[in-house]
C-alpha cells in the first residue's frame, strides 16, 4: 500500500468518526426513544394480562410495532402536548358481547371499531355489521395551541374488568388523562360509555372538545336505491320534536339547538348516541355519497361536547345499536321511536294507538306474518263494518232516487241552479243525505293511509316469507323480465303477484260499487282506470302492503254482498215514499241538509221556493 492510499484511508476513517459523533442522539431524543420502548413494553405486558383474564383478542393488525428511530421531541410536544408518549405502539382488538351484540373495540383510538347484530343477517345472508371499518371513525378532537389533536392517533392503554366492561386510558404527563369506560349489559342493544377528562384544562386551548363519528353505512338489504334513500340522520333538539335531514339530500346541517341524541338511521337498523348533557348547538351533521360499492351513504357527525376548562369533566353517553323495531325504540325512553315514519298527525295516532297494538297482540299467537296480516285485516274491517253498512244503505237510497233526479235534470236542461234547488227539495222530502254514502267511506281513508305508512316501515316483515313471497318487506316478484324502455319507468322490471291480485280485486269492487250507485258512463270509465294506473305505482311496494290491500278489497266486497241480504229495498222505497208525503213542517232536517240550505241562501237561492220554470 503506497503513501497516498494510507493517507486516503485515514481521512475516510476520520470523516466517519466525525459523522457518528456529530449525529449521535441528544439527551432529549434518547429520552423519547426510551418512552417509545417503554410504551411498547407496556402494550405487550397489558396483552399478557388480558389473555390471563380471558379477554378475546384477535391477531395483530400489523406484524411489527411502529418505531420511530429519530424524532424531534419538541415538535411532538408542540403538536400533541402531554399525550405525546402514547403515539407509538401497535393495534389490538378486544371483543365484548352479549346475547344480542358482538362489539369489537380497538386500542388505537380507544374506540368502538365494529358492531355485529347477532340475531340478523343481510339479504346476502352475511352478518349484519353496522360499521365499515375501512372508512368509519370515532374520536375526540381539540385544539392544542395551533394544532388539532385527534385521539384516534394514539394507542390507548386498556384494562378488561370482568367480561362486560372495558376501560381505555390515554395518559399524559402531570397526571393528565382521558378515560373511556365501555359497559355492555347482559341483554339488549345498548352500550354505555362514560367519558372523563382529567387535567387537560391547560392543554385544550379554546375549551372546545368535539366528539367525531363518521360511518360509511354498509348495505344490508336487496333494494340498494331504496335503502340509500331511507338512510339519513335523525336528531332530537332538547326543546323540540325529533327532526331529520331530507333522505334524498346530501348536505351539511348545522344544529340550531342543543341536541339530546343523534341517530345514524338506515332502512331497518340504526346506530344512535345519546348524552346526559346535550350536544351543543353548532354541531354539524353531514350526509355524502358512499365511499364504496358495498355501502349506501357516508354520514359524518361533529358533535360539540359541553366541556368546561376545569380539572375534571365527565360525560355519560349511551349507544343503541339495533333494529328499527317500534317497541325496542320505545323502550329507550328518549323519543327514538320517532325515526320510524308512522305518518304525521291523525295517521300517526291511528298507527300508534290502533294498528300497532292490534299487530302486537296478534304476534303473540301467530308466528307467520301472512296470517297476522290476515287477522289484522279482518279485525279492522269488522270495526269498520257499521260504516260500510251505513254507506251501503245511503247509496241504495240515492240509487232509488236516481230516476227522479234524472227527470229533474231533463226538465231543467242546462239550468244548474234550478237542478240544484230541485235536488235539495227532493233530498229534504225523501229524508236522504246525498253524502251519506261518501262520508263513511271517507272516514275509512285515514286507516288506509296509516297502514300505507306502517307496513313498509315495520321491521317485523323483514325477511319473513309467505306463500310465494320470500320477503314481505319487499315486492313479491314472480317474473323478473329485466329493464325495458318506457315499461321500466311506468311499471318496473318485474311482476308482483300480490299487486296484480290487489288490482283485480279493486276492479271487482269498483264494478260492484258502480252497480249499487248507478254511476254514469263517464265516471264509470274513470273509476276503472284508476286501479290500472296504480298498478305500476304499487308494483315496487312491499308485498305485505299489497297483500293487505288485496285482503281488504276481498273482505269489503264480501261484506257488501252479505249486506244485500239485510237491506230490503222495498222497505227503503216505502220509507222514502212516506217521507215525501209528509208536510214540509213535519220534515225534520238533518244537520247536513240545514247547512246545504244555508249555503244555497248565501248564493241567492231559496230551496223552499217553488220553481216556476217548466
Amino acid at each position: 500500500m503506497d503513501r497516498n492510499s494510507i493517507i486516503g484511508l485515514s481521512l475516510i476513517f476520520v470523516l466517519l468518526i466525525g459523522y457518528f459523533f456529530i449525529n449521535q442522539p441528544s439527551e432529549q431524543e434518547l429520552a423519547i426513544q426510551k418512552r417509545v420502548a417503554d410504551s411498547i413494553a407496556l402494550v405487550k405486558e397489558n396483552e399478557k394480562i388480558q389473555l390471563s383474564k380471558g379477554a378475546q383478542l384477535t391477531k395483530d393488525t400489523s406484524s411489527k410495532p411502529l418505531i420511530v428511530e429519530k424524532v424531534d421531541t419538541n415538535l411532538l410536544i408542540a403538536q400533541y402536548g402531554e399525550l405525546h408518549t402514547q403515539l407509538f405502539g401497535y393495534e389490538k382488538e378486544i371483543v365484548l358481547e352479549n346475547e344480542s351484540l358482538k362489539v369489537t373495540f380497538s386500542n388505537k383510538g380507544g374506540r368502538i371499531k365494529q358492531v355485529q347484530l347477532k340475531a340478523f343477517k343481510t339479504d346476502r345472508k352475511t352478518p349484519v355489521l353496522l360499521f365499515d371499518t375501512l372508512h368509519s371513525e370515532s374520536y375526540l378532537s381539540y385544539n392544542n395551541k395551533n394544532t388539532q389533536v385527534k385521539t384516534n392517533q394514539f394507542f390507548w392503554v386498556y384494562e378488561l374488568k370482568g367480561n362486560n366492561q372495558l376501560v381505555f386510558k390515554l395518559k399524559g404527563d402531570n397526571n393528565s388523562e382521558i378515560i373511556s369506560t365501555y359497559t355492555i349489559p347482559q341483554t339488549g342493544y345498548n352500550v354505555e360509555h362514560n367519558l372523563t377528562t382529567k387535567g387537560l384544562q391547560n392543554v385544550i386551548s379554546d375549551s372546545k372538545l368535539t366528539f367525531n363519528w363518521s360511518n360509511n353505512i354498509p348495505l344490508q338489504e336487496r333494494e340498494v336505491e331504496k335503502e340509500k334513500i331511507l338512510t339519513t340522520f335523525y336528531f332530537k333538539p332538547v326543546e323540540d320534536k325529533a327532526d331529520y335531514i331530507g333522505e334524498s339530500n346530501l348536505e351539511t346541517k348545522v344544529l340550531e339547538q342543543d341536541a339530546s341524541w343523534i341517530s345514524f338511521k338506515q332502512q331497518f337498523f340504526n346506530s344512535t348516541i345519546s348524552i346526559d348533557k346535550p350536544f351543543l348547538k353548532g354541531s354539524q351533521l353531514t350526509t355524502a355519497e358512499a365511499k364504496s360499492d358495498s355501502s349506501v351513504k357516508f354520514l359524518m357527525a361533529s358533535l360539540a361536547l359541553p366541556y368546561q376548562s376545569v380539572e375534571e369533566n365527565s360525560f355519560k353517553l349511551n349507544y343503541y345499536f339495533g333494529p328499527n323495531q317500534y317497541h325496542e325504540l320505545k323502550k329507550q325512553n328518549i323519543g327514538l321511536d320517532k325515526i320510524i315514519p308512522l305518518g304525521w298527525g291523525l295517521f300517526g295516532w291511528i298507527n300508534r294507538f290502533m294498528i300497532i297494538p292490534i299487530f302486537t297482540f296478534l304476534q303473540q299467537y301467530f308466528s307467520n306474518y301472512g296470517i297476522v296480516i290476515l287477522f289484522l285485516t279482518l279485525i279492522i274491517k269488522t270495526l269498520l263494518l257499521p260504516l260500510v253498512f251505513k254507506s251501503y244503505k245511503s247509496t241504495a237510497k240515492m240509487r232509488l232516487l236516481k230516476p227522479e233526479m234524472d227527470e229533474i235534470k231533463e226538465k231543467h236542461k242546462d239550468d244548474m241552479q234550478a237542478i240544484q234547488m230541485e235536488n235539495l227539495k227532493l233530498y229534504k222530502k225523501a229524508g236522504v243525505n246525498p253524502l251519506g254514502g261518501c262520508l263513511p267511506m271517507l272516514l275509512q281513508m285515514p286507516i288506509l293511509v296509516a297502514v300505507f305508512q306502517f307496513v313498509p316501515s315495520a321491521f317485523e316483515f323483514r325477511q319473513q316469507s309467505f306463500l310465494w313471497a320470500s320477503d314481505l318487506s319487499i315486492y313479491d316478484s314472480i317474473w323478473d323480465f329485466g329493464k325495458l324502455p318506457i315499461i321500466d319507468t311506468i311499471y318496473g322490471d318485474h311482476v308482483s303477484l300480490f299487486t296484480l291480485l290487489m288490482t283485480i280485486s279493486t276492479l271487482i269492487y269498483t264494478r260492484m260499487n258502480n252497480q249499487v250507485t248507478g254511476v254514469n258512463d263517464q265516471m264509470k270509465y274513470i273509476s276503472y282506470l284508476m286501479p290500472i294506473l296504480f298498478l305500476g305505482f304499487f308494483n315496487k311496494y312491499a308485498a305485505a302492503l299489497t297483500y293487505y290491500y288485496f285482503l281488504s278489497n276481498v273482505v269489503t266486497f264480501t261484506q257488501q254482498w252479505a249486506i244485500k241480504f239485510f237491506v230490503d229495498e222495498n222497505k227503503l222505497k216505502a220509507q222514502i215514499h212516506e217521507s215525501k208525503n209528509r208536510k214540509d213542517s213535519d220534515v225534520k232536517k238533518s244537520g247536513f241538509q240545514a247547512r246545504l240550505e244555508e249555503m244555497a241562501k248565501a248564493r241567492g237561492l231559496d230551496p223552499n221556493k217553488k220553481s216556476n220554470k217548466k
